[in-house]
C-alpha cells in the first residue's frame, strides 16, 4: 500500500473518531466555553484518548454520584446561579467526593468539596469543634467553593486553570505556565513535558468529562443519564433554624421522613443534634418547608412572642 493510500486511511478514521466524540457528547461545546477553552480542544489527541478510555468508567461514576447527590446537585447548582458562577463547577465537587458530603480523603481533607481543617478555618471561618464540622455542611462547604473558586480565579483569570488550582494550588498553576511560557491547556497537559504534576494533568481532564457526561442531557434525546438529572432538579435543601439541642430524629419525625435522609444532608452535626445556645441552622428538602412550619415551628411558639414563618426560615 502507497503512502498516499494510507494517510487518506489515517485521515478517515482519526476524522471519524473526533465526530464520534463530538456527536456523543453534544454538551462539549458548551462546557469547554464555561471553563474558558476553545471548543476545538475537543480535538486534542491526549484529552481524545483520555474521553475514549475512561468515557464508560466515569459514567458508571456518575451514575452512582448522582443517586447520591439527589438533593445536594440542584442545592448546589441554585447557589451558583445566584453567585453568577457557571454551574458547570459542580463537577468539581464530583469528583472530589462524588457528593457524599462525609467523604474524607487520608490527607484529612473533608466533605463535598474537601476542604482541610486549616482551609476551613482561616480561610473561610467554618466552625470545626467537638459539635459540628462545617466542611460537612452542604450549603456552607458550597458557599465556601464558591468563594474559593471567585478568588484563585481572580489570580489565574481562566477558568480551566482555576480548576486545575483546585487540585495542586494557585501557586503550582502559576509556576507550570511560567515554566512552559504559555497557558494552552494542550500544552500544560502533554505527557511530552512535566510543567505540572501528572495528577493534576489527569484532574482537569476528569472534571471535564464528567461535565460533559453531565450536561449532554440539555443536548441529548432519549438519555438515560437525563432522565435522572430531570428528577433530581425537582427537590433541594433549605436551611431552617431550630431549638437549641434539638435532634435529628425527631425533627425526622416531625417531617414525616426518613432521618438516614436528614442526617444524610446535616452530616456536620457531629452528635445528631443541634449544638447547644441560639438556633441553629438545620439542613431540610425544600419540599418539607411547608411541613416544617406547620409541624414544627406551630409547636414551639411561646404564648408570649409572635412568630412570622420567615423568622424561622433562612432560604439560600
Amino acid at each position: 500500500m502507497n503512502l498516499y493510500k494510507i494517510l487518506i486511511i489515517s485521515l478517515f478514521f482519526n476524522s471519524s473518531a473526533y465526530s464520534d466524540i463530538r456527536s456523543e457528547f453534544p454538551s462539549y461545546s458548551y462546557v469547554l466555553t464555561e471553563f474558558d477553552l476553545n471548543e476545538n480542544f475537543i480535538d486534542n489527541p491526549e484529552f481524545k484518548h483520555f474521553v475514549q478510555t475512561n468515557k464508560r468508567a466515569y459514567r458508571k461514576r456518575f451514575i452512582k454520584a448522582v443517586r447520591r447527590g439527589g438533593l445536594i446537585i440542584p442545592t448546589i447548582k441554585e447557589m451558583m446561579y445566584q453567585r453568577d458562577i457557571s454551574p458547570v463547577f459542580l463537577y468539581i465537587s464530583m469528583v472530589e467526593s462524588e457528593f457524599n458530603p462525609k467523604a474524607t480523603s487520608r490527607t484529612g481533607a473533608g466533605g463535598l468539596w474537601q476542604f482541610t481543617v486549616n482551609t476551613g478555618q482561616k480561610e473561610f471561618n467554618l466552625q470545626i469543634n467537638n459539635s459540628v464540622d462545617e466542611r460537612y455542611d452542604p450549603i456552607r462547604a458550597t458557599d465556601s467553593a464558591i468563594k474559593y473558586l471567585y478568588k484563585m480565579n481572580s489570580n489565574l483569570h481562566s477558568w480551566y486553570l482555576t480548576t486545575m488550582a483546585y487540585n495542586c494550588g494557585n501557586g503550582c498553576v502559576n509556576r507550570a505556565v511560567q515554566r512552559a511560557r504559555t497557558r494552552d491547556l494542550g500544552t500544560l497537559i502533554s505527557s511530552n513535558n512535566n510543567y505540572i504534576k501528572a495528577e493534576t494533568k489527569k484532574y482537569i481532564q476528569k472534571v471535564l468529562l464528567m461535565a460533559m457526561i453531565g450536561e449532554n442531557y440539555l443536548f441529548k434525546n432519549n438519555d438515560r443519564l437525563g432522565e435522572m438529572m430531570y428528577k433530581i432538579n425537582r427537590d433541594s435543601i433549605t436551611p431552617v433554624k431550630v431549638r437549641s439541642g434539638e435532634k435529628l430524629a425527631n425533627l425526622a419525625v416531625a417531617l414525616q421522613m426518613n432521618s438516614y435522609y436528614l442526617e444524610k444532608i446535616n452530616a456536620h452535626l457531629k452528635n445528631g443534634c443541634v449544638p447547644s445556645g441560639a438556633g441553629y441552622r438545620v439542613n431540610i428538602p425544600t419540599s418539607k418547608v411547608q411541613l416544617f412550619y406547620a409541624r414544627y415551628v406551630q409547636n414551639i411558639r411561646p404564648s408570649n412572642r409572635i412568630y412570622s414563618k420567615n423568622s424561622y426560615i433562612n432560604y439560600k
